[in-house]
């Protein structure tokens, strides 16, 4: 995917981001979680540049950062006989498999 057009699949991916959570263009957090989220995959992957399938993905995990920000460092609560648990570390399971087929193998010496 060429600089440009990435950069503009980004800026669409980012629209969508904001419409689903309901935040203003100029949310800084928003924007920061994205960011977060891409490096994420793409740490994941061992990719060095996302492509399309990738910032959908980023975007679904910014979701999740997102809607965790009041559940920060909790990994279980109970509230008016609910019991929620969360999933406190990296990539959620349902995201992970997606990202699956974009991971780049590395070799390995046998000494």
């Amino acid at each position: 995917m060429a600089m440009s057009s990435l950069d503009d699949e980004k800026a669409i991916q980012l629209v969508q981001l904001q419409a689903r959570v309901g935040a203003n263009s100029d949310d800084d957090v928003l924007s920061g979680y994205f960011d977060d989220a891409i490096q994420a995959v793409l740490d994941f992957t061992g990719q060095s540049q996302p492509n399309k399938a990738l910032l959908i993905a980023a975007k679904r995990l910014a979701v999740v950062y997102w809607n965790q920000q009041a559940d920060e460092g909790e990994t279980q609560r109970t509230e008016g006989g609910v019991s929620r648990t969360f999933e406190v570390t990296g990539i959620p399971s349902s995201i992970r498999s997606s990202l699956m087929p974009y991971r780049v193998a590395k070799t390995r010496s046998l000494r």
